[in-house]
């Protein structure tokens, strides 16, 4: 016996049986551990909820168009506390409405399934079912017209041609619904009394024939507009008067080198305008002998603030009279000399006889009273003898 302990081999052998027996109770401790922990992890669960979570629609939007659905939905998840942290944290799922093709257009129920969700969570979508409508999609051009208030201007100021950035846009929705689209316009808003030019950046308001709000999609869904604000002003021809002393022997041409500025834009009261017809201009022509071009300054009439252009090029083109012109106007001349020398002769002949005419009864008078002198001498010798 006493051989068997002192062999070598037999120590060697117990020295190895105790080894295995030590690693066998350690590896089996550690397993056992993390058997615990593992079981621990799992069966600590909770629940939560993912709020606002969009939906994925899949049906063809080329040629169909969904309503019905709620912008967002929520989401109740439970499961282990890590993997519920998790999933709210990264939100890395879907919740979808699928296979909408197959259904077709009209109106149907359906359920928001999620994608991509842990499969040791249990959810509950919340809408779980939503009622659509699948019409056919229909998508169409309009003009957009700008609505403003004119009384908004200030009084002797009015508001040009309104312009916008985006003279037409895009309405993309259902075929129904496009088709009771009656107006599409911005309206333009502002405080009484404006005088300077208004920009503003508005959105499109799409609405059916009794002014009711329809759900399409626009673009774009808002637009610039401007409208420029100036003092009223009003558009009259100039009228060119010749002025001055003109030569006798020659003739004068007035005329406007640049034939598109023959008017003028006159600002001015209100008053002063609707009386307004024409611009007239004062043209000196004096000491002109030969066509020449002149640049006039225009001056500003009574009551008038502002006038556009406010110089224009003036050309007064010279020519000579001829002979039978000069002849003829001295003709004219002598005529009306003649015909004045006339006038006046006649005029001295009629007074010469007034005045003889006149004098003929005074030398009558004066034969009767010598006449009754006489008479009057003889009557009285005859009474004198008588005695």
């Amino acid at each position: 016996m006493e051989k068997i302990y002192n062999n070598p081999w037999f120590i060697k052998i117990v020295a190895l049986a105790f080894a295995i027996l030590l690693f066998t109770y350690v590896n089996s401790s550690n397993n056992r551990g993390q058997t615990t922990s593992n079981v621990d992890g799992l069966s600590a669960t909770t629940t939560d909820t993912i709020l606002e979570v969009p939906i994925v629609v899949e049906i063809d939007q080329d040629n169909y168009y969904v309503t019905g659905f709620p912008e967002t939905v929520s989401v109740d998840i439970s499961g282990p506390s890590s993997i519920v942290l998790n999933t709210k944290t990264t939100k890395n799922f879907d919740i979808v409405a699928a296979d909408l093709d197959s259904l077709g257009v009209g109106t149907h129920t359906i359920e928001l399934v999620a994608e991509g969700l842990s499969p040791q969570l249990d959810y509950k979508v919340s809408p779980e079912e939503v009622t659509i409508t699948i019409e056919e999609k229909k998508v169409e051009t309009f003009s957009v017209e700008v609505e403003f208030d004119d009384s908004l201007i200030e009084e002797d100021f009015e508001a040009g041609t309104p312009t916008i950035d985006y003279e037409t846009i895009e309405l993309t929705g259902t075929a129904s619904t496009i088709d009771q689209v009656e107006e599409v316009k911005v309206v333009v808003n502002g405080e009484k009394g404006i005088t300077e030019d208004i920009v503003q950046t508005l959105p499109i308001v799409v609405s059916d024939a009794d002014g009711e709000k329809l759900d399409v999609e626009l673009n774009p869904s808002e637009v610039t507009v401007s409208i420029p604000v100036d003092p009223i002003r009003k558009e009259v021809p100039i009228v060119l008067n010749q002025m001055g002393t003109a030569d006798a022997d020659l003739s004068y041409e007035l005329g406007i080198s640049n034939q598109s500025a023959t008017t003028v834009a006159v600002q001015a009261d209100n008053e002063i305008l609707s009386s307004l017809s024409s611009y007239p201009i004062d043209i000196d022509v004096t000491d002109i002998t030969e066509t020449t071009t002149q640049t006039i300054e225009l001056p500003l009439l009574d009551g008038v603030t502002i006038i556009d252009p406010e110089k224009i090029d003036v050309t007064i083109t010279v020519t000579k009279k001829n002979s039978q012109e000069n002849e003829q106007n001295t003709t004219e001349i002598n005529d009306e000399s003649s015909s004045s020398n006339n006038s006046s002769s006649s005029s001295e002949s009629t007074q010469i006889e007034s005045e003889e005419s006149e004098s003929e009864p005074a030398s009558d008078s004066a034969s009767d009273s010598s006449s009754e002198k006489s008479d009057e001498s003889s009557s009285e010798s005859s009474q004198e003898v008588s005695e």
